[in-house]
């Protein structure tokens, strides 16, 4: 049975909706600490700044457009990650993926680097792919964990790609 696959990540509407519920919940504790308990609060003016900022912020990831990923799996557990919008820039190569990768029922949090970069980090959400790509890309990605970790010698497995079912 071969691991090759080739995913195309798109845009997640469950992680714009995290981080838009994220930015509203800071905009009424902002609201909250303002209004309700502005006596009780020691520097409520700033307090309330901090909380509107962190607010805007993360409203406005939520509001700006992602990028889409392609993740490559070759039959010999080779890994590739591109960003479809990156045109202009350098091709990374093979990535590697690093210990701290986890598979979730809904999320797949992918740390890779390629050679001479620094770590990346990408959030694969469920509604980000098909059905089937998703189980074809959690088997490839577990595979490929499992001997990337047998392969670099870690003495601490705990940190590798592992699989938690609920």
């Amino acid at each position: 049975m071969s691991i090759a696959v080739s995913a195309l990540v798109r845009p997640s509407l469950i992680q714009r909706f995290v981080w838009g519920g994220c930015g509203l919940a800071l905009y009424a504790a902002a609201l909250a600490t303002g209004l309700a308990v502005p006596g009780h609060v020691r520097f409520a003016p700033l307090v309330v700044l901090a909380l509107a900022g962190a607010g805007s912020a993360v409203l406005g990831a939520a509001v700006l457009p992602s990028k889409t990923h392609r993740i490559d799996i070759s039959g010999t557990g080779d890994l590739r990650v591109t960003v479809q919008q990156g045109v202009g820039l350098p091709p990374e190569g093979n990535a590697v993926l690093l210990p701290g990768s986890v598979i979730w029922p809904m999320l797949m949090v992918l740390r890779h680097a390629a050679p001479g970069t620094g770590p990346r980090v990408l959030c694969v959400w469920r509604d980000s792919v098909d059905a089937a790509v998703w189980r074809a890309l959690a088997v490839a990605l577990a595979v490929v964990g499992r001997r990337g970790n047998a392969d670099e010698g870690c003495e601490d497995t705990t940190n590798s790609l592992q699989r938690i079912n609920s």
